[in-house]
């Protein structure tokens, strides 16, 4: 196992609310790291992306938990687990982490993680706990009746209520045993129909409960792929019909945040173009312009009054309105531009030539 040093004895501590989120390859690969992941680690996002994640590790963590973590993901469960990492410059930082494998067609794609500030009375239980691993002293995973518990809550939920169902019968078919005996024929027939339709309605529901959360599972990977709009059964007036509801309403709430994040994304690049000196149009596939950065309309407005005689359609008070072959059909008036590759040309107004270079996006 990598250690890396030095180490200090400061701590750094994460701000309320904090959240670090990265994403590696499925060999722990770092692909994806925010703006919290970086503040907090101390190296750059270019030191970070393409490095193993576990330039964070810290040594003071017993190889013991990333095994537990890495066997849970081979599995397809989401680890849950309080982490020390260390910073850049030797200090540490506990957290929180939740780790999921995120799928693409199908199949694991990369890990997510997402860690948050840790809960001080679980970060001095987990560093007792690291000190009596050092020693020796415990195991990591429980044993004997603890391990007997613990293997129940991981039964599959059919297998346990399926088990429950069949401890709840024995009684019930001993009393038709009982009656049988006693040739109480009706009383029998009547215990006998209402074990049917209680069985019936049990595994009716069993069933009902394990494709929801099957589905519930389904639609959560692809809203880690970013894909929307799974949730349909939305008929339902019972339990599992409200939640249907809640998912759709989740699932609504993430695609309006996804694309306010994407109408953020694309005003920080209309920002961007429009404090370059070059000039930019942003036409569509009708090569209709729908952005023109303002170094352009300079450009335009400086040629001054005699550009409307080369390009009577080009008044740069209607350049949004217009369309791009207002500029390059004068110098290329044959055919089009193949978009397919980048195409330069030139053209004169009023005495000013114009370099250009057409591309798609």
């Amino acid at each position: 196992m990598k250690t890396n040093r030095p180490v200090t004895n400061r701590e750094i501590l994460i701000k309320e609310g904090a959240l670090l989120v990265s994403r590696t390859d499925v060999k722990g690969i770092i692909s994806y790291v925010n703006d919290d992941f970086v503040n907090i680690s101390g190296f750059t996002r270019d030191e970070l992306i393409g490095a193993n994640h576990n330039i964070v590790r810290h040594p003071d963590m017993p190889p013991v938990d990333f095994k537990d973590l890495w066997l849970t993901l081979k599995v397809l469960r989401r680890w849950q687990g309080l982490i020390k990492n260390r910073t850049q410059s030797g200090d540490y930082y506990w957290v929180e982490a939740n780790v999921i494998p995120v799928f693409k067609n199908e199949k694991v794609h990369e890990y997510l993680s997402v860690q948050r500030v840790a809960c001080r009375e679980k970060v001095e239980k987990k560093e007792r706990l690291h000190k009596l691993l050092g020693a020796g002293k415990t195991v990591k995973r429980p044993a004997g009746l603890a391990a007997r518990v613990a293997l129940i809550k991981e039964t599959d939920i059919r297998k346990k209520m399926a088990f429950a169902l069949a401890v709840l019968l024995v009684p019930v078919f001993y009393l038709m045993y009982r009656l049988f005996l006693a040739q109480d024929y009706p009383l029998l027939a009547g215990v006998a129909a209402s074990a049917m339709i209680a069985l019936t309605i049990s595994f009716d529901v069993i069933n009902s409960f394990t494709a929801m959360l099957n589905k519930t599972i389904g639609i959560f990977y692809h809203l880690f792929e970013k894909r929307f709009g799974d949730v349909r059964d939305l008929a339902r007036n019972d339990l599992i019909g409200d939640f249907q509801r809640t998912l759709y309403s989740m699932e609504v709430n993430l695609d309006l945040a996804q694309a306010r994040e994407d109408a953020a994304k694309a005003m920080q690049v209309n920002q961007a173009l429009g404090n370059v000196h070059t000039g930019v149009i942003v036409a569509n596939n009708d090569f209709e312009i729908i952005y023109m950065n303002d170094s352009l309309l300079d450009m335009f407005k400086k040629a001054g009054s005699d550009s409307g005689t080369p390009l009577p359609n080009c008044n740069t008070d209607k350049l949004m309105s217009g369309k791009t072959d207002s500029f390059y059909r004068y110098s290329v008036p044959q055919h089009q531009p193949n978009l397919k590759k980048p195409y330069r040309s030139e053209l004169h107004i009023a005495g000013h030539v114009i370099r250009f270079s057409i591309c798609s996006l």
